[in-house]
């Protein structure tokens, strides 16, 4: 299934200023730039104005202009300047933008099925074929579904007729290696996808053969490497944000309670690794195996250990001072939701020791846990968009999703770049047709979406902006 889609857009591109490493900033961003540094002059950037025009319609008098007229779009790294047509043009975008959704608002479920072979038609000069690499069909065709719908939206948003979607089926992993292959087949120029780890490595070999770069959506560093990028929120960062966060307030006895799998021995092995880069180890560190989470005497047994749990003195009811000071809990929610009531009962509760926990715990099982209440939890910053949330709903009948965000930053960050380095080509009379996408992607500057701003580093990680809540009586509050 292919999708060739006008679309208007007008982009502006500007650094942002820099500023040092503060105490509720990622510890990793070392010399990194926020974009919410108060008191200073704010930017935007090739993301950031799509938002804009999401954001901001066109009001709805404005006169339409004819068929046929340009939209001014920017130069890499310069302010559009709209001549004196400007709102009319934008109200012509806008009534375009609405009829394309209109059709998107009506189309069959049907139509996310696994596409149908195809032979793509000869590219020409100046075209751009983005891949969509996702599970369209099988258990996970909901998830791909959500991410396919943000990039149209960010489609529709675009200014490059001849940019285009071609959608791959991945059925959630079990063909990633073929839909890169025919990915490869229909030359395009970048992949946005796959969404998982594995699938993600899987295909990374067979893409970087035809130097096609791909921006999958995975969250694990394993998937990551140079020109193959990730665009999920990195556990790890969250780490190194949490630990710099306690230790700028003196919280330097720091516990570890971990599962036995994959995901919760990578973040011991990361927060260990982390701590020793401040000078210190974990004050005390326990894996809990599976068989022990089941069982609930042995898991009783196992955490009055890992507290060094002591009973009150009967004739002195004043409780000891904890052993820790903060704790990490390594592991996804069902282990946190199993083993937060037992730390509790055991006198370890984030009223007396610093509950450190990732974006993981902003689920609603989570948020609405007692032994939970008052732990101190990161996730990334980003733009209010009432606008977007409001025609993604009415035009999907759903809420949004991070996911839906994360597909429309990625195509909008593709389709933009590709427009500059057009730009900038045309500019300097440069004959090469094809893009660095290295060089391109890898700004200093970094790039503000819907997910928030990141920048997309040489080794294939991300670097997200992230703060600090509390959870406070079921919600996430700000301090």
């Amino acid at each position: 299934m292919t999708a060739l889609l006008a679309v208007w857009a007008i982009a502006a591109c500007t650094p942002v200023s820099e500023k040092n490493l503060q105490a509720d900033r990622t510890p990793a961003i070392a010399a990194g730039q926020s974009a919410q540094d108060s008191g200073q002059e704010q930017t935007t950037d090739i993301v950031g104005d799509i938002i804009s025009e999401i954001e901001n319609p066109p009001a709805p008098e404005a006169e339409i202009m004819p068929p046929g007229q340009e939209v001014v779009t920017a130069a890499a790294g310069q302010a559009s300047l709209l001549d004196k047509n400007a709102v009319k043009r934008q109200a012509l975008a806008e009534q375009a933008l609405k009829a394309a959704l209109s059709l998107l608002k009506n189309k069959d479920a049907d139509s996310f099925k696994t596409p149908q072979p195809f032979t793509a038609p000869a590219k020409s000069d100046g075209q751009l074929r983005i891949g969509l690499m996702l599970p369209f069909s099988g258990s996970y065709a909901g998830l791909g579904r959500d991410i396919a719908s943000g990039a149209e939206l960010a489609l529709f948003q675009l200014a490059d007729p001849e940019t285009s979607l071609i959608y791959f089926d991945t059925e959630g992993g079990s063909r990633a290696a073929e839909a890169a292959r025919e990915a490869i087949e229909a030359e395009v120029d970048i992949v946005i996808g796959p969404l998982f780890t594995q699938s993600a490595i899987e295909v990374r070999t067979i893409l970087a053969a035809s130097a096609i770069p791909a921006i999958s959506l995975s969250n694990n560093v394993q998937a990551a490497t140079p020109g193959q990028w990730v665009l999920g929120y990195l556990p790890e960062q969250q780490i190194d944000h949490l630990l710099g966060h306690a230790i700028a307030r003196n919280r330097t006895k720091i516990a570890i309670l971990a599962s036995e799998d994959t995901f919760g021995q990578r973040l011991l092995s990361h927060a260990q690794n982390r701590l020793g880069s401040f000078g210190l180890t974990a004050a005390e560190w326990m894996t809990l195996p599976q068989p022990v989470l089941a069982d609930e005497a042995s898991l009783r047994q196992a955490v009055q250990q890992f507290t060094r749990y002591q009973k009150p003195d009967p004739e002195n009811p004043q409780l000891p001072e904890p052993a820790y000071d903060a704790l990490i809990l390594a592991g996804n929610p069902d282990f946190i939701l199993r083993v937060a009531p037992v730390l509790s009962y055991y006198d370890m509760d984030p009223s007396r020791v610093m509950y450190l926990g990732t974006d993981l715990w902003a689920r609603p099982e989570l948020l609405a846990e007692p032994s939970l209440q008052g732990a101190v939890i990161t996730q990334a910053m980003q733009p209010a968009s009432p606008e977007f949330e409001e025609r993604f709903q009415s035009l999907f009948d759903k809420p949004t999703s991070h996911l839906v965000k994360m597909g429309f930053d990625a195509f909008a960050l593709v389709a933009i770049t590709h427009q500059g380095a057009q730009s900038a080509r045309q500019n300097q009379a440069i004959e090469k047709k094809t893009i660095d996408w290295r060089a391109s992607l890898i700004r200093d500057e970094g790039f503000s979406g819907l997910s928030g701003r990141f920048n997309l580093l040489p080794d294939g990680q991300n670097q997200r902006y992230y703060e600090i809540r509390t959870l406070i009586d079921n919600q996430l509050v700000t301090r």
